[in-house]
């Protein structure tokens, strides 16, 4: 342990522990899980064709009659424009001068660990960023541009409304896992993509979570149920698998609470859920375009960039970086939204 001069009293010597930093979550559930496939592109618009096939039962008929005609499949086209995210910062003398390194006693701050904790900085808000969009996405079919730069609502493009199942948790009676299957059989009408969904997880604000591992059913259903099968409500009130989320799986469907708030932004909103398949394979979708530089022009999009150009008369060194991304859910009537009463 260094010691060093005291900062409150010069003719004093003090040891020179280790710093506290404080950290703002950047806990990104959505990102880590995979729920979104990744494409680059190369242009600034993410344009998908939308095909609907046609299947009839074919009838018979008297041999020699004139045979019934199929019908074609009807298609459409899809496009949407991606939202540009740039931001700027810099280095600047007054970030050195006289500056002590950060978990350093007496060594002077440097140039290039500045723009290693800018450059994380930077790489850790687009990270929350996407996560955001991604949530926004799912629970309202928004596209996500906050300042508005462009607009949609995929509920809307596609013509279809979104399934609200209302678990009424305030109901001691209310049947939660009737709730369950009419969330499940919403998503089994309405995959039409040859995809078999091999699982169904609610993302829940804490209060949805709260509302389910305390109903008076939910808990008469695990009174009896064998605690070596992992989750045994009545002792661990949920089945928490050591991570950062708690879980619970009830009426064939994996329930995560999601306490996170990222830069003031709640991921669920209070006393509602997010449901939504697993093992699909072109249903929720992150598009990525180029930099918005001429040596970039035409290359496919990358997650972010950031570029450094030092000032000719070495007063700065300017930090550019942007993202340019959109989200997307292909059926969006395969999410469904929780609610309590």
């Amino acid at each position: 342990m260094p010691i060093t001069r005291s900062y409150s009293n010069a003719f004093e010597l003090t040891d020179y522990t280790q710093e506290l930093a404080v950290v703002p979550n950047s806990w990104t559930l959505l990102n880590d899980v995979g729920l979104f496939s990744e494409d680059s592109l190369t242009t600034h618009t993410a344009t998908f064709e939308e095909v609907n096939k046609t299947f009839s039962l074919i009838g018979d008929q008297t041999r020699g009659a004139k045979p019934a005609g199929m019908k074609d499949t009807v298609r459409k086209i899809r496009s949407y424009s991606i939202p540009h995210f740039p931001v700027v910062d810099a280095i600047t003398p007054q970030d050195l001068q006289g500056r002590r390194a950060y978990g350093s006693p007496d060594a002077a701050e440097t140039e290039a660990a500045v723009m290693v904790r800018k450059m994380e900085a930077i790489r850790k808000s687009y990270d929350i960023t996407l996560e955001v969009a991604r949530f926004r996405t799912l629970a309202a079919g928004d596209l996500y541009a906050p300042n508005g730069t462009i607009a949609g609502n995929l509920y809307t493009d596609f013509g279809v409304s979104q399934t609200v199942v209302d678990f009424d948790f305030g109901n001691a009676s209310s049947d939660i896992i009737a709730h369950c299957e009419e969330v499940i059989a919403t998503m089994q009408d309405n995959a039409f993509s040859g995809d078999v969904i091999s699982g169904v997880v609610a993302y829940c604000s804490p209060t949805f979570f709260a509302g389910l591992i305390s109903h008076a059913k939910v808990i008469d259903a695990y009174k009896y149920y064998s605690a070596t099968a992992g989750q045994e409500i009545m002792r661990n009130r949920a089945g928490n698998t050591g991570g950062l989320y708690r879980e619970f799986t009830f009426g064939g469907i994996r329930f995560v609470e999601v306490r996170t708030i990222l830069a003031g932004t709640t991921l669920v909103t209070a006393d509602t859920a997010v449901f939504v398949p697993l093992g699909t394979t072109d249903v929720f979708k992150t598009f990525y375009g180029p930099a918005n530089k001429l040596d970039l022009v035409n290359t496919l999009g990358e997650r972010a960039y950031m570029f450094s150009y030092r000032s000719p008369k070495g007063e700065s060194v300017e930090i550019e970086a942007e993202s340019n991304f959109l989200n997307i859910v292909r059926r969006p009537k395969l999410v469904v939204k929780g609610t309590i009463t």
